[in-house]
Order: C-alpha cells, then structure tokens, then sequence
C-alpha cells in the first residue's frame, strides 16, 4: 500500500509536470516501502534520486513558467532552490552519520513538502501554463 496517493486535485493541468510530481510521489512511497527493510539504504538512495530528479523536473518547470510568463517565477526558483539545499543538507547528514536521518523523518518531510509546494505553489500556476502546454489535466 502506498504512502501517498496521487488525485487529479493535485494536478496543475500540464500533463509534463503532473508526469515529474507522480515521480516524486513515487520516490516518497520507496521510502516507506524501504521502513520495513533495509531503511537506512533506502534513505541515502531516495535522497540521491531525488536530488537528481528534483533538479531536472524544477529546471523544467521554471522553463515551462518561462515561457507562460509567471509572474512569480523568481519566488518560485527561491523555493525550488531552498529545496534542494534542504535536502542536500539532510542527505549530507544522513551521510555523516546514517542514524541522524530516520526513513519516518525522510518520509515526514518529503510528503508535507511536496504536498505543500505542489497545492500552495504549482497549482498557482496552473492558469498560465495550460494555454502554453496545451492544457488539460493528465
């Protein structure tokens, strides 16, 4: 059973975008399918892919609010690059010592913070990127 679950109330109405947050979705579920393994594995993994994932899908999507002409694009990029500094703060940690980075505090804070960037910030954006993409949810 999943951890979260992907509803078309998340989507931001470009298929693209909804394909890259249903990814990340996916690496949140990894580390709570990996609670009941081999967690500290698990954890420097996700941290890696979405690291990785994460740095391509917030490339493409400022390209994409680019494009729409967002007017929000620079607060948007400050908290896409927040992101990332978090995370590479936690994975730097977990690096340093695999005990100070629980896979419930990996799961804890990539859940609240893909929630609450996708519902308060990206759907935000919806009404100017769907004319650009072609619009439509995914």
């Amino acid at each position: 059973m999943a951890y979260l679950q992907w509803t078309e109330n998340l989507s931001v109405g470009v298929p693209r975008m909804d394909e890259h947050h249903k990814k990340l979705v996916d690496l949140i579920n990894q580390v709570f399918d990996a609670m009941s393994g081999d967690a500290a594995a698990a954890v420097d993994s996700v941290l890696a892919d979405l690291l990785d994932y994460t740095r391509y899908h917030f490339a493409e999507e400022e390209k994409l609010l680019a494009a729409c002409s967002y007017p929000d694009l620079e607060e948007h990029q400050a908290v896409h690059r927040s992101m990332v500094k978090e995370v590479l703060d936690m994975r730097s940690r977990h690096l340093d010592n695999p005990a100070s980075v629980t896979a419930s505090e990996t799961l804890d804070f990539l859940s609240k913070w893909l929630m609450r960037h996708i519902i308060g910030k990206d759907l935000r954006y919806r009404p100017y990127a769907e004319p650009v993409s072609g619009g439509g949810a995914a």
